[in-house]
């Protein structure tokens, strides 16, 4: 089987990627099975109106040839759409990466906020603990001086 795509028309054909849906002349295409020994059943599409007018170049192209032009279509539209979704998957990491870190800043000013209030406010009990040890110690010291002063 052969891949080439001209037949015995004197004329160059005209170029169609992929499944053609009509010819360039408007008509529509029909499939036909060659029968040349070449080429022998393989199918083809070609212009509705090629039979009667052989001295004009109408579509003809092989439908092997069609399908494997758009799976390479396909094929390319796949890749773009690869490439597109991990340029997204790329922005989207990025945007979560950025956020992440705005969190763990903000946290991290929150976190040492809630450290210093609590270090304020046992430093505040720390230090009414301390004025009543304080004051529980003169009141001692001195009942103890009474007592003292008292016996001698």
């Amino acid at each position: 089987m052969t891949s080439s795509s001209t037949s015995s028309s004197r004329f160059p054909r005209i170029s169609t990627t992929g499944v053609p849906t009509r010819c360039w002349c408007g008509e529509g295409i029909t499939t036909f099975g060659s029968s040349t020994a070449e080429n022998r059943y393989r199918r083809f599409y070609r212009c509705e109106i090629e039979r009667d007018r052989k001295s004009e170049n109408h579509l003809f192209k092989w439908i092997d040839e069609a399908l494997i032009d758009e799976i390479r279509k396909v094929d390319a539209k796949y890749e773009k759409v690869a490439q597109g979704l991990t340029k997204f998957e790329e922005r989207v990491m990025e945007n979560v990466n950025s956020a992440i870190a705005l969190l763990e800043h903000e946290m991290s000013q929150k976190l040492q906020e809630m450290v210093n209030l609590e270090i304020a406010r046992v430093e505040n009990k720390m230090k009414q603990k301390l004025k009543i040890a304080t004051v529980v110690m003169i009141v001692v010291g001195a009942m103890v001086g009474l007592c003292t002063s008292l016996i001698v």
